[in-house]
């Protein structure tokens, strides 16, 4: 018969909980149950009740016989509401530690585009910094099937342009940032907790870490710029919290406990577990501990005696807390609290002083006397019940967690309840990612071209589309255990992209192919990217470094084939500046300077003397290799054969395949200026289509006919070019020697039969 059956059969009405918390302290070997109220601002015990587990249901904090526990949960529920006339429907609890993992994170926020910092931005902020941790965690787990809840947090700090700061909210700054540290409990842990709840038909009001609970009734906010650490030495685990400079800093758990000391008694006495529990809180009262062990027979052992034997369980004991209160604070804290049935056992606060090097009148156990703000009327609560107390003070102050049931796309999650879930905690805890919720635009690109900056922007951003229960909502909405929330992802905008093809202006410049000699060269403008060069669609990158180049004119496409540029040189037959626009197709020669109208004597009235005074010196300032100087013609001598001078024309020379050798070789304008003095002058027209004989000389040693010509035009040292090999990127010697008849030439001189040129490497 439950009580309600048992109130209806005495014609008691029972009253409903109200605004009383019920704190459960579920642990390893009892179940502690305390109803309390606030009044005059301090947190009110009204009841307590503790019952032993009948047996063993937990290990080291964990429920392994949920039915079991629950059995004993519903005892304690049923004897408060029996006492004090009450129907509990509300339940506050603790996790113990154990497997807790913590995770320190730090996450920075870009504020610079908002007026000043709210508390609901700040509220957003912290929930992506846990939601940051749970994704570290879950990283570094990726192998590992177990799901961690997250069980707790706490801002260690807050910075604003890189000051430390009490509270972001209300100020102004262009970066924010969040130190924080969050704490872990493997699914399995909380939800053996929530299944002992509903089995006793309780709803969970509030959910902490049971170091946290005893922190905030021991070690409240204004103590906590100390560097305290308390630890919650229960029956199975000893829970661990540090503070210091007014923040709790670390959590942690270690694996040892109360019941290794209960069972080294056992051991060391051969007594039942029951026996070994008494003789243990007896220890720290009682000078003379009497036992009667598992035969039945009684015995006493002094305080001293029995110390001694459990001595190594008890310093193996402290050395593990010792070791991780220093692994998890760096150093020795300036203090530290007991708290729980474990911290009773007598000679414990000195092992841990003296293995942190600290006075022992640094480490206290916390008892009653340490309370803060709490009035526990007539029951004398020790240690013990430090937790239990702090689990009610948390619920009553808000500060504790409750998991909600929240339905997001169809998936069901179990999330902290706050009493202000907005629907932005709720899917950051789900997992999804602040891209996945608010969107960002783009990300812009930044590159030079030239030396100039050019900067392109993203794309802008699609937001979310969020609903709860079918209608639309925000991200501060409050969403309520039950609720069903449906999100439509953000789009993120397209990070902006650029090829070079749309950052030049490549159709601004001819591009394409022209003739040089037989040669075909590639022209056209070009893009050096970082100083490497890219092709039109190249995709730009993040700080590139564009310069522009290339041939575009007669003077780039010389200079790309190591000719320097002199005046002579033609496009499409007609005279070139250096500066000329190449186009497609066009023919590049080496065009002479026309002879120019001449007056011709008679034979015999030209002397050898007046024809070296006929062409003036042409000078040729760099030879086809290095820089070799060509002095000017030489008189022909008055015995050489004289060949026929025709006319003077315009005269243009090619370069063929052979001319790719030279290009090294700087040309200059070929002009010959012919003065003969004559008394019966006569000008002659020249004879575009006189026929030029073909001749025959030696070039190298070796006979060379070159063939008739039907334009008029002479033939001239610079046609020789075409019947040589010589490559000036690869010399063959020191120089190049260029002479006709023995002398050094000009590329403009006529040939004759019979001539002999020499074209070759010297020696």
């Amino acid at each position: 018969m439950d009580i309600d059956q048992i109130l209806k059969k005495a014609g008691k009405k029972q009253e409903s909980q109200g605004d009383k918390i019920f704190a459960l302290d579920i642990g390893t070997r009892t179940v502690v149950g305390i109803i309390g109220e606030k009044a005059d601002e301090k947190y009110r015990v009204l009841d307590c009740v503790v019952v032993p587990h009948t047996r063993r249901a937990m290990v080291d904090g964990q429920i392994e016989d949920i039915k079991q526990v629950a059995k004993i949960v519903g005892q304690v529920k049923q004897k408060l509401e029996q006492r004090n006339g009450i129907t509990l429907t509300k339940a506050s609890i603790a996790a113990a530690g154990r497997a807790l993992k913590t995770v320190n994170v730090s996450k920075e926020f870009d504020v610079s585009g908002t007026d000043i910092i709210t508390e609901e931005m700040v509220a957003s902020m912290e929930m992506e910094t846990v939601s940051a941790a749970q994704t570290e965690l879950d990283e570094s787990l990726i192998n590992e099937k177990t799901l961690f809840y997250c069980v707790g947090h706490n801002v260690v700090s807050y910075r604003l342009d890189d000051y430390k700061m009490i509270s972001l909210n209300g100020h102004k700054g262009a970066t924010a940032g969040i130190d924080m540290v969050v704490a872990f409990l493997p699914g399995i842990v909380v939800e053996s907790l929530y299944s002992v709840m509903e089995l006793n038909k309780l709803e969970v009001q509030s959910l902490t870490l049971e170091p946290i609970a005893a922190m905030n009734v021991i070690i409240p906010p204004e103590i906590r710029l100390i560097n305290i650490a308390l630890v919650d030495i229960g029956a199975g685990t000893s829970d661990i919290a540090i503070a210091k400079d007014g923040s709790i800093i670390a959590y942690a758990m270690a694996t040892v406990a109360g019941d290794e000391i209960t069972e080294e008694i056992i051991r060391s006495f051969l007594v039942d577990f029951a026996v070994a529990e008494q003789m243990k809180h007896d220890a720290a009262d009682n000078e003379i501990i009497t036992y009667k062990d598992i035969f039945g027979i009684p015995h006493e052992a002094t305080q001293e005696e029995f110390i001694e034997k459990i001595l190594p369980c008890m310093d193996n004991l402290a050395a593990t807390i010792c070791d991780t209160i220093v692994k998890i604070n760096g150093e020795s804290p300036q203090a530290v609290f007991l708290v729980g049935g474990g911290s009773l056992i007598k000679g414990l606060p000195t092992l841990v002083a003296d293995k942190l090097d600290i006075d022992e009148d640094r480490v206290a156990v916390g008892g009653g006397e340490f309370l803060r703000d709490v009035d526990t009327g007539d029951f004398n609560m020790g240690a013990e019940f430090i937790t239990p107390i702090g689990i009610g003070v948390t619920a009553l102050e808000d500060r504790g967690y409750d998991f909600s049931v929240i339905t997001v796309n169809g998936k069901k999650i179990r999330v902290f309840d706050t009493k202000k879930l907005t629907v932005y905690q709720v899917l950051s805890l789900a997992g999804y990612k602040a891209g996945d919720i608010m969107g960002h635009s783009g990300q812009g690109l930044a590159f030079t071209v030239n030396g100039n900056k050019v900067f392109r922007k993203g794309s802008m951003m699609t937001p979310s589309e969020i609903k709860i229960n079918g209608n639309s909502a925000g991200l501060t909405s409050i969403v309520t255990q039950g609720d069903n929330v449906e999100l439509i992802p953000a789009k993120n905008g397209d990070n902006a992209r650029a090829v070079l093809k749309n950052e030049i202006n490549y159709r601004k410049y001819h591009s394409g192919t022209v003739s040089f000699g037989d040669k075909q060269y590639k022209f056209g403008i070009e893009a050096f990217v970082n100083g490497v060069k890219k092709p039109p669609q190249y995709e730009i990158q993040p700080l590139d470094e564009i310069v522009t180049g290339g041939i575009l004119t007669l003077g780039d496409l010389l200079n790309s084939i190591g000719i320097e540029y002199s005046e002579g040189f033609a496009i499409n037959g007609e005279y070139a500046e250096e500066s000329a626009l190449l186009s497609d197709g066009d023919v590049i020669t080496l065009r002479l300077a026309p002879v120019g109208r001449r007056t011709v004597k008679t034979e015999t009235e030209i002397t050898a003397d007046e024809e070296a005074n006929e062409s003036e010196a042409i000078e040729r300032p760099r030879s086809v290799a290095e820089q070799v100087s060509v002095p000017a013609a030489k008189p022909v001598p008055a015995s050489a054969p004289a060949a026929p001078k025709p006319a003077p024309n315009p005269v243009y020379s090619e370069l063929s395949a052979d001319s790719a050798t030279f290009e090294e070789s700087d040309y200059t304008t070929v002009s010959e200026k012919l003065s003969v003095k004559e008394e019966n002058a006569v000008e002659e027209e020249p004879d575009q289509g006189e026929l030029i004989p073909a001749l025959t000389l030696m070039l190298n040693g070796k006979p060379l006919t070159l063939p008739e010509k039907r334009d008029g035009i002479p033939h001239t040292f610079l046609e020789l070019l075409n019947h040589v090999d010589i490559d000036t990127r690869n010399p063959m010697g020191r120089d190049i020697e260029l002479t006709l008849n023995g002398s050094e030439i000009n590329f403009g001189e006529e040939l004759h039969d019979g001539d002999r040129a020499v074209v070759k490497w010297k020696d």
